[in-house]
């Protein structure tokens, strides 16, 4: 073996140790992505209150159209999701003719 071969070999060990390393701290925050997730959403949903009680508006309508404002985001990621699996569908049975 000569120089060039044993520095080439060391060069992918060293990416096969930093993809693994990337590999696991990616999974370690994965915790910390969820909790990050979870006391952002207690933030918003405690300032969109707080900002309704300042203007006036009573908690429970401002509640209400929290709720509303989340229903319409479900339902466009709900539709969004059936239309891709349409489209796979349409994939599947096209390509299973061709």
């Amino acid at each position: 073996m000569n120089e060039t071969d044993s520095s080439t070999t060391r060069s992918k060990s060293a990416q096969q140790t930093r993809a693994s390393e990337r590999v696991s701290a990616q999974r370690k925050s994965t915790p910390r992505m969820l909790r990050t997730i979870l006391l952002g959403t207690v933030a918003m949903v405690a300032g969109i209150i707080w900002l309704g009680d300042q203007y006036g508006v009573e908690r429970q309508e401002t509640i209400e159209l929290m709720l509303a404002s989340a229903g319409f985001v479900l339902g466009l990621t709900a539709a969004g999701v059936l239309g891709a699996v349409f489209i796979r569908l349409l994939r599947h049975v096209f390509n299973r003719r061709g």
